[in-house]
């Protein structure tokens, strides 16, 4: 256990240690505040693509495998900022993984059949699950509306206890189980926000690694002929995954607000507002400056003529 939590010191130090120095270098703008004009509070969506299950594949030619099954979470997250650009995320999570996921054939020969069995079911998903993540957040403004965020913390989850079982007539038996537990997970996130007038959407790449195994079992074949045996072995599932994570962010206000820094632009119509002032204030200092030059030009035109009035 203390060879894990040491592991995961020093994954989480590489990982930040990149982001510390970056606040450094990009932490410019004192006034940077992405959400000055959007709650705090938001509503994440995940679409998960789950690893394929490890297993004790002795089975000859059946053909067993496992393969890669998808799985989601939602609920709400809120933001905190620490200093400029550098915040911390936390969230409350529900969703279902897939506990059992696999694919095989039987052969005609092996169970005294009429034809092959070629086995594909959808996958054995697990009761809901609870997440609470708790994730550092740097974010930078890259390009008009569109800011870079970088995630990387802990997820702290909650394994509904359960038993799982997969079966196909007398041939085949897979049984999974967790006793309710309580996990640490490794999770980094990199992606965008996008901002609009009545919300930001911030859309991310996920990646979760586990460091205690999510379900845990055993599979069987049984009553296979020629020659007679039974097939059995482990079945583990670990619950790591990659997938897309979607965040949307409200506007405190229905009208839009015009604000100095220009990674909190809210509209198009704003931005252009914002430049039509900027170029009739340069005009207007333009004009200014053309005038001074015509009054310097008309005194220095008297001074030569001995017209300049006297002190």
């Amino acid at each position: 256990m203390m060879n894990k939590i040491y592991k995961y010191l020093l994954i989480s130090f590489l990982f930040y240690a990149p982001l510390l120095s970056a606040q450094t270098y990009f932490d410019n703008d004192k006034s940077f505040d992405l959400f000055k004009n959007y709650t705090r509070w938001g509503i994440q969506m995940d679409g998960l693509m789950y690893f394929p299950a490890t297993i004790q594949n002795t089975t000859e030619n059946l053909s067993f495998q496992t393969q890669i099954a998808l799985g989601y979470k939602a609920g709400l997250v809120y933001n905190f900022n620490i200093v400029n650009h550098l915040g911390i995320r936390v969230g409350a999570l529900l969703g279902q993984a897939p506990a059992i996921n696999t694919y095989f054939q039987l052969p005609k020969e092996r169970t005294g059949e009429a034809e092959d069995y070629y086995h594909r079911q959808p996958a054995v998903y697990s009761p809901l699950n609870f997440s609470f993540p708790i994730l550092f957040e740097y974010r930078n403004f890259s390009i008009y509306r569109y800011t870079l965020s970088f995630d990387a913390g802990i997820q702290i989850e909650r394994t509904s206890k359960t038993t799982l079982t997969e079966n196909y007539k007398n041939y085949y038996l897979t049984q999974v189980q967790n006793p309710g537990s309580w996990n640490f997970d490794l999770v980094l996130k990199a992606g965008w926000y996008y901002q609009f007038p009545r919300l930001m959407l911030q859309t991310s790449f996920v990646y979760k690694h586990r460091f205690v195994d999510q379900y845990t079992g055993n599979y069987g074949f049984n009553n296979l002929q020629n020659p007679v045996t039974n097939y059995t072995g482990s079945y583990i599932q670990k619950g790591d995954y990659i997938g897309l994570s979607f965040d949307i962010f409200f506007h405190k206000k229905s009208r839009e607000v015009e604000m100095g820094c220009r990674a909190n632009t809210q509209s198009r119509e704003v931005y252009k507002r914002q430049k039509a002032k900027e170029k009739a204030q340069k005009k207007l200092e333009k004009k200014k400056k053309k005038a001074l030059k015509k009054k310097e030009k008309r005194l220095r035109k008297m001074a030569r003529r001995n017209k300049l009035p006297k002190k």
